[in-house]
Order: structure tokens, then C-alpha cells, then sequence
């Protein structure tokens, strides 16, 4: 992936959902293959459909994300692989490897976290960027 879109600002899915919009309708975890790429980024593939990374946490109870997808960054709201993997934590899905997909939070602990022993990278895009507002922005 060569040019990464921006990081969102809070995502409403509620919108989305209330709203019955294509890409909520589009974005069914039943239907889409899942894989875990690291700590806050998927692969996801809907049906009929090509792969796409994407990036999701929550910060400050807010969701904030992105996705390679043209209705990602064409689009006002999340697009259907975003809403995929929002249902598919709500709904306890698993992944194509069959490891529970979960967002998590933005918010680091005093301790490093780690995976198997190794350090988990922060959240950045391909960018390097560090996922997540601009600093003293709510």
C-alpha cells in the first residue's frame, strides 16, 4: 500500500447503523474473511470484493480508524471492512485464524506490552504516522 488515507476522527457507527447505510448492510462479519495483521490492523475481504488493510482501535471511547478503500476515502463516515470489524468485535467473532477480533484502546499501560515476549509496536499507518488525533485535541 503506497499512499495510506488519513487517520479519522471518531467514527459513528451508530449513524451508520441507525441509518441502515450501505456500507453498515455491506459490512457483515458473517459474510467477510478477517485476518489479523497486528494489534490494530486487519485484512478484510467482503464478498465480491477486493482485500483491504485497515486499522481500528478506540480512543477515549471513541473509535477512530482507516481503510485503503475508495469508500473509505471518498465517503463521509465508516466504510463497509470498518463496520465489518466493528461488528465482528461486537458479535465476539473470530478471525481466519480463529483469535477472537477485538479493538482495542488507544491508551497505553505504564508497563510495555508485549506478545510473546516481543514489544507491540504503537499504532502508526504505513506512514509511520502514530495512530490517533493530533496531541491536545479531544
Amino acid at each position: 500500500m503506497t499512499d495510506t488515507p488519513p487517520l479519522s476522527e471518531p467514527l459513528d457507527f451508530l449513524s451508520e447503523r441507525d441509518d441502515h447505510t450501505g456500507s453498515w448492510t455491506r459490512g457483515d462479519p458473517d459474510d467477510a474473511l478477517i485476518e489479523s495483521l497486528n494489534r490494530y490492523g486487519w485484512v478484510v475481504t467482503l464478498p465480491d470484493g477486493d482485500t483491504h488493510e485497515c486499522a481500528l482501535a478506540r480512543e477515549r471511547g471513541a473509535y477512530v480508524g482507516w481503510c485503503d478503500c475508495d469508500g473509505y476515502r471518498y465517503h463521509d463516515g465508516p466504510c463497509a471492512h470498518l463496520c465489518a470489524l466493528r461488528k465482528a468485535d461486537f458479535v465476539n467473532d473470530h478471525d481466519v485464524e480463529d483469535q477472537p477480533i477485538r479493538i482495542p484502546d488507544t491508551e497505553s499501560s505504564p508497563e510495555p506490552v508485549t506478545d510473546g515476549g516481543q514489544p507491540v509496536e504503537p499504532a502508526a499507518g504505513h506512514d509511520g504516522r502514530q495512530f490517533g488525533r493530533p496531541e491536545g485535541r479531544l
